[in-house]
Formats: structure tokens, sequence, C-alpha cells
């Protein structure tokens, strides 16, 4: 295989039904058709959008990609690499090049925890960086995404709804991720906070 012409993102024939149940035993009686065979690739340095309206499956269809819930059935390769059915230990490691940021930018953010450490939670977690330096990493994040470094120390409640996604977009820059899902991450914000958000996007190397 070429592998100059593997696509970074390729999901083929991708479905999500979710199970209605009924009664004391669950029984399914029904299946919610959420994401129903969708196919797309996305290359190196491109930008995919999916457009629909309201409820059509555009964030399950993200959700699925990312395995945030299992697919019922497809495929989806990440660098050549199949993950829809790969352990959750195998995945974690995937998640080091794929990550998410979610629509909304307050039920995203732990509340107990300062925005620092929702931005170093994923530092920490892989084991990347420490003391001064995972503190540095944070702050470099910080000032690139707009925030002040004394910032750091608040809780999610004390920002504004953009500060709140820009926090947001900080985590899920923090691994420099080779792909990001964005779940509509500019829909609940002002129209000149989503111009900055897109921009800011748009502009990280």
């Amino acid at each position: 295989m070429n592998t100059l012409a593997t696509p970074l993102l390729e999901v083929r024939d991708l479905v999500k039904h979710f199970p209605i149940r009924q009664g004391l035993l669950g029984k399914v009686v029904g299946r919610v058709h959420a994401v129903d065979g969708i196919s797309l690739s996305v290359g190196n340095s491109e930008t995919l959008g999916l457009v629909g309206e309201s409820g059509c499956g555009k964030s399950t269809a993200g959700r699925a990609i990312s395995r945030l819930v299992e697919p019922t059935s497809g495929s989806v390769r990440l660098n050549g690499q199949r993950i829809d059915n790969i352990s959750e230990d195998a995945m974690r490691e995937v998640r080091r090049s794929l990550q998410v940021i979610f629509q909304d930018p307050y039920s995203s953010l732990d509340p107990r925890m300062s925005a620092g450490d929702i931005v170093s939670e994923p530092l920490r977690n892989y084991g990347l960086a420490k003391g001064s330096e995972l503190r540095d990493c944070v702050a470099d994040l910080f000032k690139r995404v707009g925030l002040r470094h004394e910032q750091m120390a608040r809780n999610p409640h004390e920002f504004s709804g953009g500060q709140r996604q820009r926090i947001g977009i900080a985590r899920a820059l923090a691994l420099r991720p080779k792909l990001i899902i964005c779940d509509e991450p500019v829909s609940a914000l002002d129209v000149s906070v989503q111009a900055q958000v897109i921009n800011l996007l748009i502009a990280w190397p």
C-alpha cells in the first residue's frame, strides 16, 4: 500500500442504531437509526464538514468515529489502522492522535477542576510532562488560545461561554493530535466569538 495515499481518516458504511426498550425486562421493541451507513475520507491537513438539520445524526457520527459510543457496524480507520474493533487499552493509545471538541463548552468541563488542571489532564494521563515543564506547557496553551496565565486557577463557572470553549480547545490540542473532531464547537457562542474560535483552529500549527 502506498502510505502517502493513505487517508488520515477513512470511514466506510458506518452505522449506529440505538435500541428502544420497554417493560421491566427491557425488551427491545425497535431501534433508532441515528447513523445509517455513512462513508467519508479525510486527508492530512484537510477539513471536512458534515451539514444537516438538528437531530440528523451529526453528533452521533462524530461520537461513533471517536468511539465515545460503539458503532453498530462499519469500519473506521485512522492512518490506515482500523480502530472500530480494537480493545479499550489499544484505543487509549489512539486517543493521543484523536481528540474531540464538544458542542457544549460547559458540560464538557469538570466543574470541580480548575481550568489549568483540565488542560493539563491529558498531558498528565500520558506522562508527557510534569512539574514545572507541565505548568509551562499549560501556560503556553492558555496563551495560544487567548487566555491569561492567572486564569489557570479559576473554575469553569468563572468563565464566559467563549472562554470555556477556549479551555476545551486547549485541552483537545494539548496532545497535538493528528485529527480533531469538532461537534458544533461554536454553535453556543456569540457571532464575534465564533469567528475568534474558528480563526484559532485554522491558525493552530
